[in-house]
């Protein structure tokens, strides 16, 4: 790493400027001015385009910081680079190569390689790519050759994220291959991200190979921002800091942003509760940079984390209930959610009925995905969670409409 802490920053390969630490631990990020005359677009949401720079007092900004290597992946890169875990900047100058996104922070004049221990084969494959990908699951970067997947090296464009088992939670990635799986049948039309499980050369455990949608076959980039960038907050748990509210009312007051994907993104939550995809948190929720202004990306990271006793709780506020049990979730609280996003009630009342006529194509595509994988007890546990999930809160919306337009019609 350089001995000034400074990299450049780039945007689909073309330099936008130069992020700096400076004294005190604040940052700065300045556009490059070349750029600005080119027209080229913002990096971020919240770093607009100008020729002052974009000060940060508190380390990095919420934009880069969230680009930072989270859990297992940040500790092996920091175990290379014989720095503290904390120290983001390090990091990311280092690892920045491969982002999330169109994104890259590059150290113009590092001292040293990192020290990579051979005798993790999984940590040499991780590090090799260069690349910091958020989340604390073990994960790593991927490319597709015929059907079978390899690590990325590094310099090159990776097409796929490859998660793998982690600690405890071992079917972990069963789990969310079979809770994509349904989540595709319950969103008809809906863009969801393809995944598969299979083998990764040079690590001994199969792994969840998810394609990457910011990435083009032709190699290009497609950028986006996950909404705890969009909206500000720094990695860590400050994903859990916020409201399925405030991701609505972000879409519905940004210019440039369509009512479309309020809807979009209700219906996901709604599934993401239906399925018990308790940790939808701001990360699990991102939207894409485009000409037109930002677009919802395909929903990712879809886990029935509430088979999991630590997993029970909502992960963000739902209105005004936060910490709220998933197995408290009632009506009222869809119905005000609901409100939130600009539904009438028509339009949500049409929402739980789809979702009624695609539960037994749900539940065919859960059943055949855990034979495909040697899953079925799983599957199962999936299928009965929904059905809980399903008479505990959904098939109770219809009802308690009726009943508030009937006590409203006699007052």
């Amino acid at each position: 790493m350089a001995t000034s802490l400074w990299g450049k920053v780039y945007y689909n390969d073309l330099f936008a400027g130069q992020l700096q630490q400076q004294p005190g631990g604040r940052c700065a990020f300045a556009y490059d001015a070349a750029y600005l005359e080119a027209g080229h677009p913002s990096i971020a949401f919240t770093l607009p385009r100008q020729a002052a720079p974009h000060i940060c007092e508190q380390g990095l900004h919420p934009f880069f910081d969230n680009l930072v290597a989270e859990g297992w992946l940040r500790n092996a890169q920091a175990r290379a680079l014989k720095v503290d875990p904390n120290n983001r900047f390090a990091l990311l100058l280092a690892f920045g190569h491969d982002c999330a996104g169109a994104v890259s922070v590059i150290d113009p004049a590092p001292i040293a390689e990192p020290s990579i221990d051979i005798g993790d084969p999984t940590a040499v494959a991780a590090l090799a790519s260069r690349a910091s990908l958020s989340g604390v699951q073990p994960k790593l970067l991927a490319v597709k050759e015929g059907t079978a997947y390899r690590p990325a090296r590094r310099d090159e464009t990776s097409t796929f994220i490859a998660k793998l088992p982690s600690g405890p939670l071992r079917d972990i990635i069963e789990n969310e291959y079979l809770t994509t799986v349904a989540c595709r049948a319950l969103l008809p039309g809906d863009e969801i991200a393809e995944s598969e499980i299979a083998n990764l050369e040079g690590v001994n455990e199969r792994a969840l190979m998810v394609k990457r949608f910011d990435r083009l076959p032709s190699g290009a980039k497609r950028h986006f921002e996950e909404f705890n960038q969009l909206l500000g907050k720094r990695s860590g748990d400050d994903k859990y800091e916020a409201s399925y509210d405030d991701m609505a009312k972000f879409i519905l007051k940004t210019p440039g942003c369509t009512p479309v994907d309020a809807w979009r993104l209700f219906r996901r939550v709604l599934v993401c509760f239906l399925t018990g995809n308790t940790d939808a948190h701001l990360k699990n929720f991102a939207m894409f940079h485009t000409g037109d202004g930002l677009r919802l990306t395909p929903a990712y990271d879809l886990v029935a984390a509430a088979l999991y006793p630590e997993y029970r709780q909502i992960a963000l506020a739902v209105g005004e209930a936060s910490n709220l049990e998933l197995g408290s979730l009632g009506p009222k609280h869809i119905v005000g959610l609901s409100v939130s996003y600009g539904l009438s009630r028509p339009v949500l009342i049409e929402a739980i009925k789809v979702l009624e006529r695609r539960r037994k194509a749900a539940e065919k595509a859960v059943v055949d995905a855990s034979r495909r994988i040697g899953e079925e007890q799983l599957g199962k546990s999936v299928l009965e969670f929904m059905e809980r999930r399903w008479n505990g809160t959904f098939k109770l919306i219809g009802p308690y409409l009726s009943k508030k337009q009937s006590a409203a019609g006699t007052a």
